[in-house]
C-alpha cells in the first residue's frame, strides 16, 4: 500500500485477504446460503415463499401455474405458459389483475409485453389469449378452478 492508494483500494486489499484460496464447491455454496436463510428473522407479520420453492402444477396444455396467495376469496399465482398455449375464453366473476413479468401475450390482436399490467373488470367475459414466444404473468384473481373446469373452456 502507498500513500496514494484510494479507500477503495485499501479496502479490496483488506478483503482479498478474507477470501479463501479456492471458490467454494457449489454444495458448499448452497449449504452456506441455506443456513443463512435458515438464520435470518422473518420480518413479523410476512409470510416469505422463495422462488425454489412452492409446487409448480400443470392445468392446461403447455401451461402451469404456481400458487403465492390465497385468501379473501382471490388467489395470486405465477402463470408459467409455454410458446404457442392457449388460455381459453372465460368468465370473470371478480376482477383479474394481470402482471406480465417476461415474454408476452396476445388478446384482441394487441400484443402486452413485460411491464405491461392488465385489469379486467367482474362480469365480463375474457376472451382468449395466447403467448407467441411464452411469458411469466403474475395473476390476483378469483381462485383458480379445477383443471378440468379450465379444459372443459377449451371445447367450447
Amino acid at each position: 500500500m502507498t500513500e496514494h492508494d484510494s479507500p477503495d483500494d485499501i479496502l479490496l486489499a483488506a478483503l482479498a485477504g478474507l477470501l479463501p484460496a479456492q471458490e467454494p464447491a457449489p454444495s458448499a455454496r448452497l449449504a452456506m446460503r441455506e443456513r443463512i436463510l435458515a438464520g435470518a428473522a422473518k420480518p413479523k407479520g410476512m409470510t416469505v415463499l422463495r422462488a425454489d420453492q412452492g409446487e409448480w402444477r400443470p392445468i392446461l396444455p403447455g401451461i402451469r401455474i404456481k400458487s403465492l396467495r390465497k385468501g379473501d376469496g382471490t388467489e395470486t399465482t405465477l402463470w408459467r405458459i409455454e410458446a404457442g398455449a392457449v388460455v381459453p375464453a372465460h368468465p370473470h366473476r371478480h376482477q383479474e389483475e394481470c402482471l406480465v413479468l417476461e415474454g408476452s401475450v396476445v388478446q384482441g390482436g394487441v400484443e402486452y409485453f413485460a411491464g405491461d399490467f392488465l385489469l379486467a373488470e367482474a362480469g365480463l367475459p375474457h376472451d382468449e389469449f395466447h403467448s407467441p414466444r411464452g411469458a411469466l404473468l403474475m395473476i390476483r384473481s378469483e381462485p383458480v378452478p379445477d383443471p378440468g373446469v379450465l379444459a372443459s373452456l377449451q371445447g367450447r
